[in-house]
């Protein structure tokens, strides 16, 4: 038997047998018309068509549609938790009646497309299957956008407008209930982690991927485990700090390695992405955290710089030879350890560090 693929690509299809009216009410927004209203998951699931990015071919605009993601949404819902934000479409030929306030979409195929929220609604959809469980979902819909307006607007919501991360919470209550230290510092790490893809000052901008990493890039899943132990809030190195600090702090900290390590950084598929090496990185990290901060009180990029000049000279192609693996990336940190306290060690001999009065 064929192993189910773990994602969604391509288009998904959608399909209306027969003419429907649904109440909505009409909204003016500059030069444009939405129309809100509810409907069931069951129902919104079969009517409207995704454009989903196919990785083989230059069609489609939507995200491709992880299994696992749907699969953790369905079983959300099913424990009967609300997901209250609005799935956007555009209808392509939908008319609403003042007089009645219903709003009108034709039978046929494709006849409405999601614009955002497929994640939502695919795992409404699912949990539906499972259990029966067929949430009314809120709809914001457009009428007649034209493809391109459709990744207009998809833009737009997805890239534009910036979120507040889940985790900031945390700096503004101090809790959220109901949720375990560990889920909490693996939010942390996985707003950090779109805060580093996101910025464009960041020397990861557009390097954390979602789905299978490219050569120069690393997967979300592999960021989220070596930084949340950082994060952790009841014993993280850097649970003390706010999200912005954290941020800031671990984009420091990649910007002083490209900037030292420049050459082994911009290769196509360097280690420093790779997961052994990203693992490594993480690995050594509280140990430049801490021999930075201690040596100059502060951990801005040019302090950090100061740091792993230290061992500029590193041979990281050594790394590869270690394999994979956790065991792997304990080892090739263990490498750079041994040559960053040779170094203190030596200057501290030199007198060129001054060393810390007690």
């Amino acid at each position: 038997m064929a192993k189910k693929p773990s994602r969604q690509t391509g288009k998904k299809t959608g399909r209306l047998v027969k003419e429907i009216s649904i109440p909505a009410m009409k909204l003016s927004q500059g030069a444009r018309a939405l129309y809100v209203f509810k409907l069931k998951a069951s129902e919104l699931w079969g009517m409207v068509s995704i454009n989903r990015r196919n990785p083989d071919k230059d069609e489609g605009y939507q995200r491709v549609l992880p299994n696992s993601r749907v699969k953790s949404l369905s079983g959300y819902i099913q424990e009967g938790h609300p997901i209250p934000n609005s799935v956007v479409l555009s209808f392509d030929k939908a008319t609403f009646d003042e007089k009645s306030g219903e709003l009108k979409i034709p039978a046929g195929k494709d006849v409405g497309w999601v614009i955002d929220g497929q994640h939502r609604l695919a795992g409404a959809h699912e949990a539906f299957k499972e259990s029966g469980t067929d949430y009314d979902l809120p709809v914001v819909a457009f009428s007649g956008l034209s493809e391109e307006a459709q990744v207009e607007q998809f833009i737009t919501i997805n890239r534009e407008a910036k979120g507040v991360p889940s985790s900031l919470v945390l700096d503004l209550l101090n809790m959220i209930p109901k949720k375990k230290p560990s889920d909490l510092a693996n939010e942390r790490a996985a707003d950090i982690a779109k805060e580093l893809r996101d910025d464009k000052d960041s020397p990861l901008f557009n390097r954390i991927v979602i789905d299978a990493p490219s050569k120069g890039q690393i997967s979300l899943t592999n960021f989220v485990r070596k930084v949340t132990p950082l994060v952790h809030q009841e014993n993280g190195v850097l649970k003390s700090f706010t999200f912005e600090e954290q941020s800031k702090i671990l984009k420091n900290y990649f910007w002083a390695i490209k900037s030292v390590f420049h050459d082994e950084w911009t290769q196509t598929n360097s280690i420093f992405l790779r997961t052994i090496g990203f693992g490594a990185l993480m690995n050594v990290f509280q140990r430049v955290f801490d021999e930075t901060s201690r040596r100059y009180s502060s951990f801005q990029q040019q302090d950090v710089v100061r740091t792993l000049k230290l061992v500029e000279g590193f041979d990281f192609g050594q790394w590869s030879s270690h394999g994979s693996g956790t065991k792997a990336e304990n080892d090739a940190a263990k490498d750079l350890l041994i040559d960053f306290d040779r170094a203190i060690q030596a200057k501290e001999e030199d007198g060129k560090f001054k060393k810390m009065k007690l």
